[in-house]
C-alpha cells in the first residue's frame, strides 16, 4: 500500500461544491477534459449511495487496462466535509463496495486513486495518491482528514 500527498502547483480549481465532484483525469487542463472509463460506471453506482455529480458531462474517456482498478479522480472540499463529517467514511466504503462488486471472484483487487482536497476558494489544491488493497482503504481516510484538519490542529 502506498499514500502519497503533494501540493498541486499552478493548478486553479474553481469548485465550490458541497459534495463529491468526479474530475476528468486531466484536470489541471483548460480543456478537452478525459475521465477514466470506470467514471461512469462508478457515478451510476455511487449516485444513489452518495452525493456526487461531475465536473463537467464525460465526453472523452481513457481506458487503463490492467487488473488494478483506476478509479476516477474525486474532488472534496473542506465545506463538504464540514457539513457532511461521514462523507469521506461514506465515499470509501461505496467504492469498496463497488471495487468488491467488480472483481468478484478474484482476492486482493489493487486500487488506484486519487483524492483532491481544496481547503479554502483561494487556497492551493492537495492531491492524495492512493495505490493498495481494500484493506489499506482506512489509512487512505486517516490520509485525507489529517489534511483537511490541517489548519484546526495544534500539532
Amino acid at each position: 500500500m502506498e499514500i502519497k500527498v503533494r501540493e498541486a502547483d499552478d493548478v486553479q480549481l474553481d469548485i465550490d461544491a458541497q459534495s463529491i465532484v468526479i474530475l476528468p483525469y486531466n484536470y489541471e487542463a483548460n480543456k478537452n477534459y478525459t475521465y477514466n472509463s470506470t467514471s461512469i460506471s462508478f457515478y451510476k453506482y455511487a449516485k444513489s449511495k452518495l452525493d456526487i455529480k461531475y465536473f463537467t458531462e464525460p465526453e472523452l474517456l481513457v481506458e487503463q487496462r490492467s487488473g488494478d482498478w483506476f478509479a476516477p479522480v474525486l474532488f472534496v472540499s473542506s465545506v463538504a466535509m464540514t457539513q457532511n463529517p461521514e462523507l469521506i467514511t461514506i465515499a470509501l466504503s461505496v467504492i469498496a463496495n463497488y471495487v468488491t462488486d467488480f472483481f468478484k471472484g478474484k482476492d486482493s483487487p489493487n486500487i488506484r486513486l486519487k483524492v483532491v482536497h481544496k481547503e479554502t476558494k483561494t487556497s492551493k489544491l492537495t492531491e492524495i495518491y492512493y495505490e493498495g488493497g481494500l484493506d489499506g482503504l482506512s489509512q487512505l481516510e486517516a490520509s485525507i482528514n489529517k489534511i483537511a484538519n490541517k489548519g484546526t490542529s495544534d500539532e
